[in-house]
């Protein structure tokens, strides 16, 4: 009778053991799915945020103008790229603009960029605009 009483305690104890590394490993599991959920809805909004932006820069008359009302800080000294600060990436405009007799070519490219520096999309925008006759 001693030897079943132990024999129980024993697997009671294997039990636990068992449902302890069960729930540390889902633990982990569901936290880098987490993660994984905050940096796909990251870039869900980088997106979209980049997409208005691109909208915006195609139908504004003046770029310049329509990137510091959506709250662009201008390009500093040696830089070419307008820049915006959001939680978890930034938003970057590079714009060129081309003379030609006909009128004006700008070109415009939005770039998100995560936190780690790496570019999560790219979007070109180009408009040309005819010069009045």
């Amino acid at each position: 009778m001693k030897n079943h009483h132990h024999a129980l305690l024993t697997e009671l104890l294997i039990v636990i053991i068992f449902f302890m590394l069960a729930s540390t490993v889902l633990l982990q599991v569901f936290a880098a799915a987490r993660g994984q959920s905050d940096r796909a809805a990251g870039i869900a909004e980088a997106v979209s945020e980049a997409q208005t932006v691109a909208d915006t820069l195609w139908a504004a008359g003046d770029a310049d103008s329509a990137l510091t009302a959506l709250g662009f800080a201008a390009p500093a000294a040696g830089e070419d790229a307008w820049r915006l600060h959001r939680e978890g990436y930034e938003l970057l405009v590079q714009r060129q603009e081309e003379q030609q007799p006909a009128g004006t070519l700008t070109r415009c490219t939005v770039t998100a960029v995560d936190g780690a520096g790496e570019t999560l999309l790219s979007l070109p925008t180009v408009r040309f605009r005819e010069v009045s006759p």
